[in-house]
């Protein structure tokens, strides 16, 4: 009968087991060379008994608690929310367990929620589309004293861990596309100019260009938070002003989203009028009013392959910080 009043302990199974405690620890944590048939009494003693562990005095003694911290700028956007899923069920096959903070996009507060993670003794963490990525910030990340990777958005410093999709090769490969089904005059609503995506992308907008001898006009690029409100406000004010407007390529959905909203406002049809396409490929990018053309991130895929990095990294296999770049997809839709 499971006893209630206190914890049982290893020296409990034991007692009913008939073995010494040292042979029920190695059953229990699965060492030695106990036998099958022992191996299921034990572990059904135990279970029977409503045996719990003790995981901080087993951390303790093995120096690894099988945590490991995620950051993320902001959980409820729906591209990061599928990078988290990626990484907690690939996490989860090795026995990991993940603890995630969200720091709204705000340097101090990844700093705190960083410095509440290592509290909690983790053994490694994950930085997604984190603030910290000025050369500035590599301090305070080596003072840490745990393998750190990032994710999504890359580091300043290009020795650092990271995973994510090619920006570059993503933004070239959707502006080609662009080019070569008759676009001549692309306006590009990108990112925050702070955002090494973003620079990235703009490198990659630049690049098709010069690929085909279109000259790049820096009078076309605008820069935004990745928010709807600001899609809508940069498009509405573009049109506003009369600038004749023939493609719109937004440098994720999220701002495709508020552009697309002030280009059907002003009564203005979707591709008839004016082309428009994203980058990212979020949940509902295929369900807008116009099914939206863009860029396609491997977004679980980057969350399954940071966890492997990581593991790496905290079991010293790998001892370098490695970078895994992953290919982007161009799926096109009724945008275009």
């Amino acid at each position: 009968m499971k006893r209630l009043d206190r914890k049982i302990t290893l020296r409990d199974i034991a007692t009913e087991a008939g073995l010494s405690t040292t042979a029920v620890s190695k059953v229990l944590n699965d060492k030695g060379s106990t036998s099958s048939e022992t191996q299921e009494r034990v572990k059904k003693i135990a279970e029977r008994m409503g045996y719990r562990p003790n995981l901080v005095a087993k951390s303790l003694k093995d120096n690894c608690t099988k945590t490991i911290g995620l950051v993320v700028a902001d959980s409820s956007h729906s591209f990061l929310g599928s990078v988290i899923k990626g990484a907690q069920e690939e996490a989860a096959r090795f026995g990991y367990n993940i603890i995630l903070a969200n720091t709204n996009r705000n340097r101090e507060t990844e700093k705190k929620a960083i410095n509440l993670l290592l509290e909690k003794r983790i053994d490694g963490l994950l930085l997604a589309s984190s603030m910290l990525i000025q050369k500035i910030d590599k301090p305070f990340l080596e003072s840490l004293g745990i393998p750190y990777i990032f994710l999504v958005r890359r580091s300043e410093d290009k020795e650092d861990a990271f995973v994510g999709n090619d920006n570059i090769r993503g933004a070239f490969d959707m502006v080609e596309y662009l080019i070569k089904t008759g676009s001549k005059k692309i306006h590009f609503l990108n990112m925050d100019k702070s955002s090494t995506s973003s620079k990235d992308r703009l490198k990659g907008y630049i690049k098709a260009h010069e690929n085909y001898h279109i000259p790049y006009d820096s009078r076309l690029v605008y820069n935004m938070r990745p928010e709807i409100e600001e899609g809508y406000t940069a498009m509405r004010e573009i049109l506003e002003r009369g600038e004749k407007v023939e493609t719109v390529f937004c440098g994720c959905d999220i701002i495709g989203i508020g552009a697309m909203e002030a280009i059907l406002e002003k009564g203005l049809k979707i591709p008839e009028d004016i082309r428009i396409c994203g980058y990212d490929d979020i949940e509902f990018a295929a369900y807008l009013r116009k099914p939206f053309t863009t860029m396609r991130q491997p977004k679980e895929i980057i969350g399954v392959k940071a966890i492997d990095l990581l593991l790496d990294r905290i079991q010293n296999v790998q001892e370098k910080p490695g970078v895994v770049m992953l290919k982007s997809e161009l799926v096109v839709r009724q945008s275009t």
